[in-house]
């Protein structure tokens, strides 16, 4: 029950703060109900997975991205995800990673590789065992391609919030390491985050 009731006030406090932040960033009533919609849906899923966790397990990367990329109709075929299967997330990172990766993918479908015919999203990851501190680092790297950039320094809609959560939100909270750069061609993300320092048991080879 403190477990339960703990969440519970975690859970509200994002949802609060989502909403703040989509309000302060919507134009009209409309923008403002199918953005939270989305974000709110991007939560659902992250409760999901943490749902069907014992008090011992944690959500591991590939499920979260995985979950968050199956979302977006029609980006299999141009999606491309690569690292090590297993990597645990430690729970207190957990929803604020997934609302980072949901505001990469939406801006993807949006404005990006998923939804430009030519566009191309790579996602891959590594593990750094003895990371800062010697702990455990997930380092992640979103690269974009193929996306027709808007010209004569003209700003790529979409960006705004979901920049703020990465560069800002991600290091303060999490204590990441992150970078954004808009290239030429499409977004490149980096995120750096420490992790549980076990892998899944489902993962980890008999001895």
């Amino acid at each position: 029950m403190a477990e339960l009731q703990h969440r519970t006030r975690n859970l509200m406090g994002v949802i609060r703060s989502t909403a703040d932040k989509t309000g302060r960033a919507s134009n009209d009533l409309e923008e403002f109900r199918e953005k939270f919609h989305d974000r709110l849906n991007a939560l659902a899923r992250v409760q999901g997975l943490l749902s069907r966790l014992n008090e011992h397990d944690r959500v591991t990367f590939d499920e979260l991205i995985e979950s968050e990329l199956s979302a977006m109709d029609g980006s299999a075929e141009r999606t491309s995800l690569e690292g090590p299967s297993g990597v645990r997330l430690r729970s207190s990172t957990v929803q604020t990673l997934a609302m980072a990766l949901h505001e990469l993918a939406t801006n993807a479908v949006k404005y990006g590789a998923l939804g430009q015919p030519a566009g191309r999203l790579s996602v891959r990851w590594t593990l750094d065992e003895q990371g800062d501190g010697g702990r455990p680092w997930l380092h992640i790297d979103w690269r974009e391609s193929g996306v027709k950039m808007p010209g004569g320094g003209e700003a790529v809609a979409g960006t705004g919030q979901g920049r703020e959560l990465i560069e800002q939100a991600l290091p303060y909270q999490l204590g990441a390491q992150t970078s954004y750069v808009l290239g030429p061609d499409g977004v490149h993300c980096t995120i750096a985050i420490p992790v549980s320092a076990t892998r899944s048991a489902r993962e980890t080879p008999d001895e």
